[in-house]
C-alpha cells in the first residue's frame, strides 16, 4: 500500500493505493469529488460530490485520513470531512460533521453517489437479507431501514454503500440509464441548534467472490455495531 497527496492551487488530492484498488480523493473549493477506481484497468467505479460547503479554510492529511475544514458564512456554519480509508484497505468511510453559531439554522446538504458500468442492483431487508435485484417498475426506490445498496459492476467486484442507522433520513437510489446508478443522501434535514454538532457517518466497501454479498451484508452489520470513531 501506498499513499501520497499533491496539492496545487486548485484542489488536493489524497491517493491510497493497493494491488486491487486505488481510492483518490479530490477537493476542490465549494465541491468535494472522490473515486473509487479499479486496478489494473484503472476505470471509474464510483464518484461522490458535496457541494456548497462555503470556503475551505483548512486541509491535512492524518495516516490514510484526508480532512477537510469549510466555513460557510451566510449561515454561520462549520463543516468537517472526514475522508477515512477502511482497515484492509477495503473501502472508505466519509465522517461528515457540521455546527453552526447561530440559535436556528438549516444545515441541509446533498451528498450524490454516480456507479459507472454498474451491471445489477440490489438493497438490503428489515432482516438482513438481500432484495430480488432490481428497483422495481420505475428504476427507483427509497430506503428509510436499512439504507444499504449493493452495485455490481463490470470488474466483477460488488460494491455496498452503507447509512450509519439514524444518520439520513432517507436513502433515494435510481437507475439513469442501463450503465449508470445514482445515489443521493439527504443529510442534516432538521434544523439545527447554537453549538450543537452533528454527524453522518457513510461507507462505501468491496467485495468479490462467491461470497462478495454475503461480505457485504456482514460488513454493514459490523458498521452498525461499531462505535463513533474519534475524528479529532
Amino acid at each position: 500500500m501506498s499513499n501520497s497527496i499533491w496539492i496545487s492551487d486548485y484542489d488536493v488530492i489524497h491517493r491510497c493505493t493497493t494491488d486491487t484498488f486505488q481510492l483518490s480523493v479530490a477537493a476542490f473549493p465549494n465541491k468535494m469529488t472522490a473515486k473509487f477506481l479499479s486496478q489494473p484497468r484503472n476505470w471509474q467505479v464510483a464518484q461522490w460530490e458535496l457541494a456548497g460547503l462555503g470556503p475551505r479554510e483548512d486541509f491535512y492529511v492524518r495516516g490514510d485520513d484526508l480532512v477537510e475544514c469549510y466555513t460557510s458564512d451566510e449561515n454561520k456554519l462549520s463543516t468537517e470531512i472526514y475522508h477515512r480509508v477502511l482497515p484492509e484497505r477495503a473501502g472508505v468511510e466519509l465522517i461528515l460533521s457540521r455546527q453552526t453559531s447561530l440559535l436556528d439554522s438549516d444545515p441541509g446538504m446533498s451528498l450524490q453517489f454516480r456507479f459507472d458500468d454498474a451491471n445489477s442492483i440490489s438493497t438490503l431487508n428489515a432482516d438482513g437479507e438481500w432484495n430480488p435485484p432490481g428497483l422495481g417498475p420505475l428504476d427507483r426506490v427509497e430506503l428509510s431501514d436499512p439504507m444499504v445498496v449493493a452495485v455490481g459492476c463490470l470488474d466483477a467486484v460488488q460494491y455496498g454503500l452503507y447509512v450509519f442507522p439514524g444518520d439520513c433520513e432517507t436513502m433515494q437510489v435510481r437507475r439513469t440509464n442501463e450503465e449508470t446508478v445514482e445515489v443521493t443522501l439527504p443529510l442534516f434535514t432538521t434544523h439545527l441548534e447554537k453549538g450543537v454538532i452533528r454527524r453522518s457517518r457513510i461507507q462505501l466497501v468491496r467485495a468479490e467472490g462467491k461470497g462478495a454479498m454475503q461480505q457485504l451484508a456482514d460488513r454493514y452489520r459490523a458498521f452498525c455495531d461499531s462505535e463513533v470513531p474519534l475524528t479529532t
